[in-house]
């Protein structure tokens, strides 16, 4: 019989909190394990206590913004390959797309949410 694969773990960062249990919901539903984080400080500590294998993060958060948390995670050896899916309802022409694995626009579709997490998985090499 062969071995179940684990279930990839989804970090969401998002100080909504509808919206962060909305995008929770939607990515259990297709089968990730998820975890949350209400700003960048909680981001960072959550990831030293857990690996993850991608990260949904909202750009502007309290305390620390999204831009900073990347270059946090940038400085975690175990975080630096982990895709990270920028989410913003601004558009900042000081956002390098190239930093992120890609970058939605709020309001987004629970099936574009869905779909970027699929796809930069399957991009990082996630089985």
């Amino acid at each position: 019989m062969p071995t179940a694969l684990r279930a990839a773990t989804v970090l969401i960062v998002e100080d909504d909190p509808a919206l962060r249990e909305l995008y929770q919901k939607v990515l259990e539903m297709e089968g990730y394990t998820v975890i949350t984080a209400e700003d960048g400080i909680d981001a960072l500590q959550r990831v030293e206590r857990q690996p993850v294998d991608a990260v949904v993060l909202d750009l502007m958060l309290p305390r620390m913004d999204g831009r900073d948390v990347k270059r946090g995670f940038d400085a975690h050896a175990r975080m630096r390959n982990v895709p990270v899916i920028l989410i913003t309802g601004h558009v900042a022409p000081d956002i390098d797309p190239d930093a992120f694995a890609c970058v939605l626009y709020k309001p987004i579709s629970i099936d574009t949410l869905a779909a970027a997490v699929r796809d930069c998985l399957a991009k990082a090499g996630y089985p």
